[in-house]
């Protein structure tokens, strides 16, 4: 039935999307999360109901508003999400090579794995630096003040800490400098919400 459901669900576009929209937000609503995702409300509160029936979502009325956020059980599934993403980004074949190559060269080959998977991340913390760095130009020439600016950029939060487990769940040795990179991240969002 698990594996039914999921073959169902996330081999589908719009409840991948969906998910990883949840993910980069620390509350979200199903009105925004059907624009993000281009899809019809009625579609996408359908797929919100069958990821509160499996435990990935969960959620919470605050007035008016009904947030959905995600449970832990969600935050694992959408760092399988992130590194299936990775992997398949990954050159075809990368982890074949290690089958066919004799014992004494597999670690140079071990190396132009734990090589492309460091670069993989690296391009997902670049990419979301340059994420915060532009969110934040833009609030600072349109004068957001601290709140806005936590609203804007808290999210980004949830991206750090997912980018950490999937460094620390990663079959590869990951560099250095791709762990310094996050930390500078995590250092600069800091302090610009603590302006």
């Amino acid at each position: 039935m698990a594996e039914e459901y999921a073959k169902q669900l996330f081999l589908q576009e719009k409840p991948t999307l969906a998910l990883l929209a949840i993910s980069s937000s620390t509350k979200t609503y199903a009105s925004v999360i059907t624009k993000e995702i281009n899809s019809t409300f009625a579609h996408t509160t359908k797929i919100l109901s069958k990821m509160k029936e499996h435990g990935l979502v969960e959620f919470t009325v605050e007035g008016r508003v009904k947030y959905v956020e995600l449970t832990d059980h969600g935050m694992n599934v959408v760092g399988a999400l992130k590194n299936l993403i990775i992997a398949i980004g990954e050159e075809p074949g990368a982890k074949s090579i290690n089958a066919s190559v004799s014992p004494d060269k597999q670690s140079s080959t071990s190396e132009m794995s734990d090589t492309s998977s460091s670069q993989a991340i690296q391009k997902k913390i670049d990419q979301l630096s340059s994420k915060i760095e532009s969110i934040y130009d833009t609030a600072i020439e349109n004068g957001a003040d601290k709140n806005a600016m936590s609203l804007k950029l808290g999210p980004f939060n949830r991206d750090i800490a997912m980018t950490e487990k999937m460094i620390e769940s990663s079959n590869y040795q990951i560099d250095e400098s791709v762990i310094n990179s996050l930390n500078d991240v995590r250092a600069r969002i800091e302090s610009i919400l603590n302006q």
